[in-house]
């Protein structure tokens, strides 16, 4: 019987709770159903996503993670490996990039990172044994002193001074084994030299001592060597003892993991598990869960366990190797985030490609649901490239899905309800030669008739209506592709065109089914100084109304877009004066590509870009309040591929191709009254250094803070419909131990509201 078990923090069991985490707080949505390598120690088994590491507790039977949100350096994991004489945990990065983990302290060795070295620098295998840990590097075995967490010294196994890819190292008889791709080496330990390839030894007796060898292990005076054959042959298992014997070859199987066990050793291939005893002897296999088909990559074996890494399923638990248990914590269906779509405490993440030519990236649909703390996945089978979705402003439960090559999808209660595509929709019909029906982009409209932007036909522009009835606007872009689109509080729809060609922008005076009365146009980007900026790649309206572009060159707004068909109607660009007293001034982020622009509950511009990570820009876009990017925040990549906001609950969520995070953040959406104003956390324990948030506020609330006694401590406006209290009075010190009322005030003066804070300690 297959068994899921999901582990999770008190906050995750308590929907109710979820949202209150403390303003400033960051939270990694990655995908833990998935398993690329794992290492066990005596209290703990950890389990690499390739993203993220999930660790077991085996007393408490608790899951837990670790990410960039607790202190990891970066995603792109390629190994770990844990050293029980050290109490360590070992990351090693595609990048080369080295973590150690012991004591719940993360230390950081980026040596390699950071030195220049030709070639491929990925970690492929990690060995410890005693004070050091061995890493099969792209250019050699790196060794590690785990207690000087420093560097100690580069091995060169190989033929000759240039480096041979390590691909895995074993030890025994006093040795170091290295399988490369140019056979396996082997140097004395007692050499001190090994930096030099001069003191390596080829192993001579394989059939070609020159294959590409990707295993190795040691066990009972026995070396096996896994050598890597064309994929339509499989790999071959060698056992040298002596000479060299075949000891296992399938055609189609390739082995991914040699392990050692208490009694024997484990390979672990795609479909299947094996456990040898010491000599050699096949004890038994694992080649079904019974609820499902494995996808191991490396099967540890304890006494009375087996762990299992499974690319498909995840961790797998099987005491006895009889049942078998996934243990997972909530996550998306994929690391891959191309769009976020947020409202009303509902986030949808699509997975269908993060690139910005709108080409078909041809991954498989998937779709993920957040909502108070949990995931679930939408994942339709034979669709592909879920890039867009749209939640019902009404029914945060009916929300519609773009899929690039599939056509609409539409959910309620997220089962399918509808799919509409050129098959069996006519007002979808392609061009000759197109490969499917690829929807780009969705808005609803006052009426709530659904505008859908196509590519690869000649009415780009669709709309479903309301009573499920189509119509195809015969208006043309004048572009190959039409890209996103959004309508405007004034009735308005803007829609990106990529390759250069702009935006177009239609208004169809709240008449859909009337074409005559229709006013269109294509804008190419012109500012007030007459500069052309062709390249767009996003749009979004501010709470004034304004329209906000992303280029190449920044951002750009609309100002009264209202008189967008008016002759020599033109961008606006935020300038920014210089602080080094030339008097001259640059464009707000000018050299930055805009891919996503969000606007907040205190009408602030939440903007993605390519390359630089993300910005959060005041109301009117002059000031950059923040930067987040690798280098300051846990952000998984400098490279955003959508920017969305969540005005109930102030989280703010960045995709990119390596996951999705979100950062709780302290504007929310003005509520239309002050009837559920409350403030968290309440009470204050004494050992809170965090901010209280008050919540459920108007717009533009002005907020005071008295002691029980009336003397005012503390006054602000809020963000939205929150507001922050660092709790300090005028003076910078923290208040003392009491209760605290907060008074709140509308803009108009005519509404206002009280609550109360009980804070513990000084």
């Amino acid at each position: 019987m297959k068994k899921i078990l999901y582990l999770t923090f008190l906050l995750l069991l308590l929907p109710h709770l979820y949202g209150q985490m403390p303003v400033g707080s960051w939270s990694a949505h990655l995908r833990f159903n998935t398993s690329k390598n794992i290492a066990a120690g005596s209290n703990e088994i950890y389990s690499s996503t390739g993203s993220a590491i999930l660790v077991y507790n085996k007393e408490f039977s608790e899951l837990k993670k670790l990410s960039t949100v607790n202190g990891l350096s970066a995603t792109g994991i390629s190994t770990i490996a844990w050293s029980e004489e050290n109490e360590t945990l070992i990351i090693g990065y595609n990048s080369s990039n080295i973590d150690l983990v012991r004591n719940n302290t993360i230390y950081n060795i980026p040596d390699i990172l950071n030195t220049y070295i030709a070639g491929e620098k990925r970690i492929n295998t990690i060995v410890p044994s005693g004070r050091y840990a061995y890493l099969a590097t792209g250019f050699g075995i790196v060794v590690v002193d785990l207690i000087k967490r420093e560097i100690r010294d580069t091995w060169r196994p190989g033929p000759g001074p240039d480096p041979v890819i390590v691909y895995d190292v074993a030890f025994g008889n006093n040795k170091v084994y290295a399988a490369t791709d140019m056979g396996v080496w082997y140097g004395d330990l007692s050499n001190q030299g090994l930096a030099y390839f001069g003191n390596w030894e080829q192993v001579t007796e394989l059939p070609d001592p020159d294959s590409k060898c990707t295993l190795v292990l040691f066990t009972g005076n026995v070396l096996y060597v896994n050598i890597s054959q064309t994929p339509s042959e499989g790999d071959s298992i060698f056992k040298i003892d002596g000479e060299a014997s075949l000891f296992s070859f399938t055609p189609g199987v390739f082995n991914r993991s040699f392990d050692n066990s208490p009694d024997g050793f484990t390979v672990s291939s795609s479909g299947f598990s094996r456990f040898y005893s010491s000599d050699g002897s096949l004890k038994y296999s694992i080649a079904s869960y019974g609820w499902g088909t494995p996808d191991i990559s490396q099967t540890i074996a304890e006494a009375g366990v087996t762990w299992l890494a499974d690319l498909e399923h995840g961790l797998i638990r099987s005491p006895g190797n009889t049942d078998f248990e996934i243990l997972s914590l909530p996550g998306p269906a994929s690391d891959f985030a191309a769009n976020i779509t947020s409202a009303g405490g509902r986030t949808i993440i699509c997975a269908g490609g993060t690139d910005y030519t709108h080409t078909k990236p041809g991954r498989p649909f998937q779709v993920s649901v957040h909502e108070a703390g949990e995931f679930l996945s939408i994942a339709p089978a034979g669709l592909s490239d879920a890039v867009k979705s749209f939640i019902d402003p009404d029914n945060s439960n009916h929300i519609f899905v773009a899929s690039y090559g599939d056509g609409l999808l539409e959910f309620n209660n997220n089962t399918i309800t509808g799919q509409f595509n050129a098959g069996n929709t006519p007002q979808l019909a392609i061009n000759s030669g197109n490969s499917g029906t690829m929807i780009r982009g969705l808005a609803m409209d006052r009426e709530k008739n659904l505008w859908i932007t196509q590519t690869g036909t000649t009415g780009s522009i669709k709309i479903l209506k309301a009573d499920g009835s189509w119509i195809v606007n015969p208006l043309t872009t004048g572009s190959p592709a039409a890209g996103d689109i959004i309508s405007t509080s004034g009735g308005q729809k803007w829609i990106v065109l990529p390759g250069g060609y702009g935006l177009f922008v239609i208004d169809d005076n709240d008449t859909p089914l009337v074409f005559s009365d229709d006013r269109s146009i294509r804008l190419t980007v012109t500012d007030a100084d007459g500069k052309t900026i062709p390249n767009v790649f996003s749009v979004a309206e501010d709470l004034d109304g304004n329209i906000w572009a992303g280029t190449d060159q920044g951002p750009v707004i609309y100002y009264n877009a209202g008189r967008v068909f008016e002759p020599d109607f033109r961008a606006g660009r935020i300038k920014v004066q210089r602080n080094d007293g030339s008097g001259l001034a640059d464009y707000m982020l000018g050299t930055e590509t805009i891919t996503s622009i969000a606007v907040d509950g205190a009408n602030r511009k939440w903007v993605g870009t390519k390359s630089s990570g993300a910005y959060l820009l005041s109301a009117d876009g002059t000031a950059m309040v923040k930067n987040f990017n690798t280098g300051n925040s846990p952000l998984f990549s400098d490279s955003i591929a959508s920017v969305a906001v969540d005005n109930k609950t102030g989280e703010v969520w960045f995709g990119t191709s390596r996951g999705a995070i979100s950062v709780r953040e302290v504007a929310t959406l003005g509520s239309g009254d002050f009837n559920n104003v409350y403030a968290f956390p309440n009470p204050v324990r004494e050992d809170y250094n965090g901010n209280v948030t008050i919540t459920g506020l108007l717009r533009d609330t002005e907020v005071k803070i008295t002691d029980i006694s009336g003397n005012l401590v503390f006054e602000t406006m809020s963000e939205g419909g929150q507001a922050e209290w660092d709790l300090s009075t005028f003076t910078g010190k923290r208040v003392k131990t009491g209760v605290y009322v907060v008074f709140c005030s509308g803009a108009e003066g005519s509404r206002s509201s009280v609550t109360k804070i009980l804070v513990v300690g000084n």
